[in-house]
């Protein structure tokens, strides 16, 4: 999955200029019942290479959003609706990396093994969280450790509150995030946290980058399962439509996720296993905003 990613960055972020601090923040959606796929998207940068779209950020939360979270659920809310397009362009100025991972419902575990003390760290959890838990730390954990740079300090932000509810949790996400970066990393790294956007220091920056997240998750989930219930789904070198049924909101945040014109990389990746084969393999997923298909290269 990471030479696909490295392909598809290019000479974008995570390389070039990088600041002391990788954050990365991450949200999933797809959970609910009727949802054929389950999205778990990781968005990626240096916070102290981002001064332009901080100072941007600011503006938009003083002059047209406020207090108001922007979530994909919340979108009904008009003041949200009307201000996602700005919200969008907002994201565009950001300087990093959006990774967005699909797995189709009743794929199984990801991970065929993960060991006697991630076992024994799960009962902290209800068990219907445990294998979210496991994607988010496994997939999470490698892309920091891919995404990050000698000497860097590691801040992850999940916004869910089924997985860091509670301090307790929270300290054993911080290990378990800490145990795939350990067997992942190929360079030393500093300090390494984990935190929710609780952190937020009032600005709503926090709040904002894990909306980004979050809109991605959400509209993915929505396109890819409105794809499943008219029977087909993106197939390699198949050209497929984006399906109509799809709500507005989720074929404008799918028109801004096809744009590769911005400085805030984007990638879709499709995890299938084959049939009667063990593992799974990965394919990137391509959005094309003016014919509005979707395929697999």
């Amino acid at each position: 999955m990471l030479d696909l990613l490295e392909k598809r960055f290019g000479g974008g972020f995570p390389n070039g200029a990088r600041g002391e601090q990788l954050l990365m923040v991450s949200d999933f959606s797809g959970t609910h019942a009727g949802s054929a796929f389950t999205s778990y998207a990781f968005l990626s940068l240096d916070i102290d290479q981002n001064a332009i779209w901080l100072a941007v950020q600011r503006e938009f939360r003083r002059s047209v959003l406020r207090r108001r979270r922007m979530a994909y659920k919340s979108l009904n809310d008009r003041a949200r609706r009307l201000a996602l397009p700005r919200f969008l362009q907002l994201a565009d100025q950001l300087n990093g990396a959006l990774t967005i991972v699909v797995i189709p419902r009743g794929f199984g575990p990801l991970l065929d093994d993960v060991g006697q003390d991630a076992e024994e760290a799960l009962h902290l959890w209800k068990p219907n969280v445990h294998e979210h838990l496991l994607r988010v730390t496994h997939l999470g954990g490698m892309f920091a450790a891919s995404m990050s740079r000698e000497g860097q300090d590691v801040m992850i932000i999940t916004d869910q509150d089924e997985v860091a509810s509670n301090a307790s949790q929270l300290t054993q996400l911080t290990e378990l995030f800490s145990r795939v970066l350990g067997n992942s990393l190929t360079h030393n790294l500093g300090h390494i946290r984990v935190g929710t956007t609780q952190s937020d220091d009032g600005t709503l920056a926090l709040e904002d980058l894990a909306a980004v997240a979050d809109l991605a998750a959400g509209a993915i989930c929505e396109i890819l399962s409105a794809m499943e219930k008219c029977g087909y789904r993106p197939g390699k070198g198949i050209i497929s439509l984006m399906p109509q049924v799809a709500s507005p909101k989720a074929q404008l945040i799918g028109h801004w996720l096809a744009s590769n014109q911005a400085s805030l990389q984007r990638a879709i990746v499709l995890l299938e296993k084959p049939d009667g084969a063990g593992g799974y393999k990965a394919g990137l997923v391509e959005l094309q905003s003016i014919t509005r298909n979707i395929w697999i290269p």
